[in-house]
């Protein structure tokens, strides 16, 4: 993959996936937030999801800062001599895949459950298309933008 290849595929999940991620992660731990607030007795609550996005958002600015300072203007430049960072990145992805896989236990699935109030219906419905824009996020970096560079 050249430089110029990369540049075009980086800037899409820079626009497409770091700013959406970005976007998102606040107005779903303040649903979060509220939902744990206001069913506190609910059998189905997904009780500690707050913490768990609280957790993932940090997470997943420190990956996506080390992304955007040091591998991804060195794969734009073209250079191909960081098969140890792109490693470092998969093993990270792999940390968000299971936190993902938590999320939607908590969740169930991201389904909210029968006569939901309005807010949980929004928090699962918004779980689900961070969970879905992040596996595909994921899945760019590493069957895609990564092999570019034969890793």
């Amino acid at each position: 993959m050249t430089g110029e290849e990369a540049g075009r595929l980086i800037d899409h999940i820079l626009t497409r996936y770091h700013a959406v991620h970005r976007a998102e992660m606040p107005d779903l731990i303040q649903l979060a937030t509220a939902v744990e607030a206001a069913h506190p007795s609910h059998p189905q609550l997904p009780r500690g999801l707050t913490d768990l996005l609280r957790r993932m958002a940090w997470e997943m600015e420190a990956h996506m800062r080390k992304e955007e300072d040091g591998l991804f203007p060195e794969l734009r430049a073209g250079e191909d001599r960081m098969a140890m960072a792109m490693t470092l990145m998969r093993d990270e992805h792999d940390d968000h895949a299971a936190r993902l896989e938590q999320l939607a236990a908590l969740t169930h699935q991201h389904r909210a459950p029968p006569g939901a109030c309005a807010t949980w219906q929004a928090l699962c419905a918004g779980t689900g298309k961070f969970a879905e824009d992040l596996r595909e996020h994921i899945r760019l970096e590493n069957e895609v933008l990564f092999p570019g560079f034969g890793a």
